[in-house]
């Protein structure tokens, strides 16, 4: 790079402002699950981490990027596996809102998401049931996200969607929302799937993409994470649930939160659906069509529903 590169010029700064001085940097790949939007760099001096990852927001983000950054640096303090942050602000060149933080060395599932399971799968839900252990003497900063706002949402986009699966799914859902009720809030992550994970051979090194961090039933967590395991198998779901209980013990109203992880995650791909042109359509459907299927799989063998 050159001294004449804004690129280049932009990191330099970010590493002065987060280490006090610059360094000679050289880009590296970025490992699955570390992030799309990421780079990550090689750094060459005495006391500098030897690599660093550099995460970036477009500025309508800033809201997601400020809950990494607090559900990090909280969970850092705990002694929970999520990266080290060295700097969190606005890059001056690009306007963006950046995160600097240490390049967890380890693999992600890199498109085989069976055989990482195979490896990782105990600890996976082991680190979540940690995740929902923790006992905060002072919780973090995020925001709170009371169940029954959450499930009048889902219901009001299923009902937008037009879709005869789903209205199904929420006619099951709908009678057994009176009768739920809510656990202590604890910090969940909201998006804790397997390609969050990296691990070192079958221990988990560090969980990421903390942007959908709250102050939760651990419910939501564990549903969620249940239903998406599901569109590779509802045996993934099973053993993930299995392991989870082993740590964290039994879950009261367990399928209702599953159907429910279920039911937002088949929303969120029918309004992807939705919002795409015409011409983009069939490859998208060759894309989420597995998935959508696997989801419904899963309800079926929950719920004995046919859809």
């Amino acid at each position: 790079m050159t001294g004449h590169d804004p690129a280049h010029s932009d990191t330099a700064c970010l590493l002065q402002m987060a280490f006090g001085r610059a360094a000679p940097t050289t880009p590296i790949p970025v490992a699955e699950g570390q992030g799309a939007r990421s780079l990550a760099l090689a750094l060459d001096g005495e006391g500098l981490p030897p690599r660093v990852i550099l995460h970036r927001y477009r500025p309508s983000q800033q809201a997601r990027a400020w809950r990494a950054f607090t559900a990090m640096q909280a969970l850092r303090e705990q002694r929970f596996p999520v990266p080290e942050v060295y700097y969190f602000g606005w890059s001056h060149h690009t306007r963006y809102v950046v995160l600097l933080m240490e390049y967890v060395e380890g693999r992600g599932d890199e498109g085989q998401p069976g055989a990482f399971f195979y490896r990782v799968g105990p600890g996976f839900a082991q680190t979540l049931a940690a995740l929902h252990r923790i006992a905060w003497k002072r919780p973090p900063d995020l925001p709170v996200w009371p169940f029954r706002l959450a499930f009048n949402d889902v219901a009001r986009r299923v009902r937008r969607l037009k879709s005869g699966e789903l209205t199904e799914i929420l006619g099951w859902l709908v009678p057994q929302v009176a009768q739920i009720v809510n656990l202590p809030q604890v910090v969940i992550h909201g998006d804790y799937t397997l390609s969050k994970i990296v691990a070192n051979r079958t221990e988990v090194s560090a969980v990421l993409g903390w942007e959908q961090a709250s102050l939760a039933d651990p419910r939501f967590d564990v549903g969620y994470t249940s239903a998406a395991l599901s569109v590779y198998g509802v045996a993934f779901s099973d053993q993930f649930i299995d392991a989870y209980q082993d740590a964290a013990g039994p879950l009261m109203d367990r399928v209702f939160w599953e159907v429910f992880g279920a039911l937002r995650l088949l929303v969120a791909l029918g309004e992807r659906l939705a919002r795409l042109p015409q011409e983009q359509m069939e490859a998208a459907l060759d894309e989420i069509g597995p998935a959508w299927e696997g989801l419904l799989q899963f309800v079926e063998a929950r719920t004995g529903l046919r859809l």
